[in-house]
């Protein structure tokens, strides 16, 4: 049986496709930013699509050039003509909300996504790269894990395999990732990364206004 040693992840993502498969415990998110990012080809607009209402996100906060709360089709044709017409290269945030296949046609090396889900994706072909939760002491998250890497990876990815991979994470406190971005295999490979309690950039008077109201807003009601 072949052996997996896992190596620290340093794949640059920019122009890639990026699921990060929560749900994630605070302060305890993959170093996205850190990974999609190039200096010399930094990204002309960043939007933000989510189901709230305030241009607010919860894993990257940092100033956004467009927020879309999406909830039909209607929203999403507004989002494809964003994406087909915004400067580039562009960064497309996108938090619990489902992905329509229109959207992917619309992507190309000058586009990066990054998906943030806390239910599990079961289309998850079209990523180039997964980011799982720190896998703690809950069974059904490591099976979720267990599945989604038999899939994208190798179906020959054994439970042994993974429990022995998993236990090693668990004690270092270190998430792991998959990804076929300049990998030789078909199936791509497997690594860990170090959790990072921040990214993205301080919140700009706009998000703090936003959120404020949000919160007024939802108090009131109660």
């Amino acid at each position: 049986m072949e052996t997996i040693q896992l190596e620290g992840f340093n794949t640059n993502l920019h122009g890639s496709k990026v699921l990060c498969q929560g749900p994630f415990k605070q302060g305890k998110y993959p170093p996205v930013m850190d990974a999609i990012q190039q200096l010399r080809t930094p990204f002309k607009k960043k939007i933000l699509i989510s189901n709230t209402t305030f241009s607010l996100s919860k894993y990257v906060p940092m100033p956004y050039d467009a927020h879309f709360q999406v909830k039909d089709s209607q929203d999403w044709t507004l989002v494809l003509t964003y994406i087909t017409y915004a400067p580039k290269p562009l960064l497309v945030m996108i938090e619990d909300v489902a992905i329509p296949d229109g959207l992917w046609q619309k992507l190309n090396r000058q586009t990066t996504l990054v998906h943030w889900v806390s239910a599990p994706i079961l289309h998850i072909r079209p990523y180039d790269t997964i980011f799982f939760s720190p896998i703690d002491d809950t069974i059904s998250y490591s099976d979720i894990v267990y599945k989604i890497l038999q899939s994208v990876y190798k179906a020959g990815y054994s439970a042994k395999e993974h429990k022995e991979i998993t236990q090693e994470l668990r004690v270092a406190a270190a998430g792991m990732v998959w990804s076929k971005i300049d990998e030789e295999k078909q199936g791509g490979a497997v690594y860990w990364y170090d959790p990072v309690a921040h990214q993205g950039e301080h919140l700009t008077d706009r998000q703090l206004s936003d959120l404020f109201q949000w919160l007024s807003q939802h108090f009131t009601r109660e």
